[in-house]
């Protein structure tokens, strides 16, 4: 167990403890924090609770019960036979063991005798003790033998001594959600929080009965109400996280599980489920953390070794994410591979320079799921890094037409690939080197709609301005360059590189223009910035026509 476990651990015992001295448990007759260990399903630490109880006290049978009741959830039969047997031969009318005997016959499908059992607990209530009668209630619902009827009858026997048990109305709220009567269900949990508007039990199976019918508002409230009475109630923590998670609330979900994973011992299946929430919460740091640990205990998991993958690629480890993803690949069926297994698998190798590969397996991703057409854009990407940059135009082309508002990134990559493609042509193919320049040209004017405060668009068409009067004859680039003067000067520092060009623009074109005078200015201006500039030092003392 780590340090961080063993804090968990501890803490968790705490509170626990706390509450237990504090509410003034102490006989094994009323044992409410076993039962609240048992009901939140904590059965790794009820167990441990109620063996340390019976090294005291080995003739508590209450704790005896609890821990039948332990095993019987555990699907441990035989151990639960055990102990409700040991409470017997300590009392043989006691209620409670009698009919966990009961309901592992019931089990067994000995339904006469389970009858027997039940038919003896109840005469020896006198029919009359409500909490007897739920427990034969329960037992009739949470064997593996369900006999809702019988429960039924029980339960409205049940009503007819005391109506005004909170219990009743939880055991068959717990009933009609078995057998799908959702509504009838949430009426009965909302009878026993009116009953007892501090039922933490209630308000939790209401929150979880309307997270089945997809009431997401009245289930965050039913889950609140039931923190708000109870903070250290464990499964609303979990029930509450998942809700979250099922509606891309992820930062919630996290916060939410988190302090699930701090009141609970966490098994193996948490540890996987709070990996895969801080996750989709970009919590990248802390999920690898979780599947590096969960893996450590299941090094074959295959959704734990995908995360890990995705995880080591978030946190740009990318050699470690390449030898993660071969693995994962390797031994996944082909049928368990999904699209985002494609799409990482693409960047991966892209991150680590195998972009041709990258290519194929970004098409493999966008042909099993038509939404990752947004993948083009990595596939231009690839392509730029290979310099294949008409097959780069193509890609970011197809990228903008599945977007239904490209940004000015979008027409940024695509104006720099048809740049940069244009600018490869000979001039011998003038006019398609001029289609891609005017591709390019496009591209950067919308790059300025959309973002006309930013240099780029402007800087980007002034060079592609450039390439089309390479002799600087006409000046097109003249006034997009200075459009980037007038942005940079504000902010000299921000991009002295570009803002040395647009100078050295300016000046070669007022050589050209005959303006000696003007032209020394930006040469000067360069030479404050990059003070041994070649062309710089070369033109700044250039003398004027006379």
């Amino acid at each position: 167990m780590s340090y961080k476990q063993k804090i968990i651990k501890i803490s968790f015992y705490c509170i626990f403890i706390y509450l237990f001295l504090t509410t003034g448990i102490v006989n094994s007759q009323s044992d409410l924090f076993g039962e609240k260990l048992l009901k939140m399903n904590q059965f790794k630490t009820v167990k441990g609770y109620l063996l340390n109880k019976l090294k005291v006290n080995p003739n508590d049978i209450n704790a005896l019960y609890l821990l039948g009741e332990t095993y019987y959830k555990l699907g441990n039969k035989d151990s639960a036979h055990f102990y409700f047997s040991k409470g017997i031969v300590l009392n043989p009318n006691d209620y409670n063991c009698n009919i966990g005997i009961a309901k592992i016959m019931i089990d067994n499908s000995n339904n006469a005798e389970a009858k027997k059992i039940i038919e003896k607990v109840k005469l020896l209530s006198k029919y009359k003790d409500v909490n007897v009668m739920v427990s034969i209630a329960d037992a009739y619902i949470s064997s593996k033998n369900k006999q809702f009827e019988f429960a039924s009858e029980i339960l409205e026997k049940a009503k007819e001594i005391d109506i005004t048990k909170p219990m009743i109305h939880i055991i068959s709220g717990d009933l009609n959600s078995l057998i799908d009567k959702v509504g009838e269900a949430a009426n009965d949990y909302e009878r026993a929080i009116y009953y007892d508007k501090n039922c933490v039990e209630a308000f939790y199976k209401l929150g979880k009965i309307y997270h089945t019918a997809r009431n997401n508002n009245e289930s965050i409230k039913a889950y609140t109400n039931a923190l708000n009475i109870d903070s250290t109630y464990i499964p609303v923590w979990r029930d509450l996280a998942e809700l979250y998670y099922s509606i891309g609330s992820y930062q919630k979900a996290s916060e939410a599980f988190f302090k699930y994973i701090q009141l609970t011992e966490p098994d193996l299946n948490d540890h996987f489920r709070y990996a895969t929430i801080l996750f989709f919460n970009k919590e990248y740091s802390k999920s690898l953390i979780e599947t590096e640990n969960a893996l450590r205990k299941d090094p074959e998991n295959f959704i734990m070794k995908r995360l890990y993958a995705y995880n080591l690629l978030e946190t740009k480890d990318y050699q470690k994410s390449l030898i993660a993803i071969n693995d994962f690949m390797s031994k996944a069926s082909e049928n368990k591979i999904i699209s985002s297994d494609y799409e990482y698998y693409g960047k991966i190798l892209s991150k680590n320079n195998k972009d041709s590969i990258a290519i194929i397996i970004f098409e493999k991703a966008m042909n099993m799921d038509s939404t990752k057409k947004v993948l083009y854009e990595n596939i231009g990407a690839s392509y730029d890094k290979l310099k294949k940059f008409e097959k780069a135009v193509e890609a970011y082309y197809n990228a903008i037409t599945f977007k239904i508002n490209p940004s000015a990134l979008d027409y940024f990559a695509l104006g720099k690939s048809a740049y940069f493609y244009g600018g490869s042509i000979a001039d011998t193919d003038s006019l398609i080197k001029i289609q891609y320049l005017q591709k390019a040209d496009t591209s950067f004017t919308k790059v300025i709609e959309l973002s006309p405060k930013s240099h780029l668009g402007y800087f980007w068409k002034a060079r592609v301005n450039a390439l089309l009067d390479p002799n600087t004859i006409t000046g097109i680039a003249k006034p997009w360059y200075e459009q980037v003067i007038n942005i940079l000067e504000a902010n000299p520092t921000k991009s002295p590189k570009d803002l040395v060009e647009a100078y050295g623009y300016m000046g070669v074109y007022l050589i050209k223009t005959d303006d000696i005078k003007g032209s020394k200015v930006y040469w000067n201006k360069i030479i404050e910035i990059d003070p041994k500039n070649e062309d710089a030092l070369k033109y700044k003392d250039l003398k004027e026509k006379k």
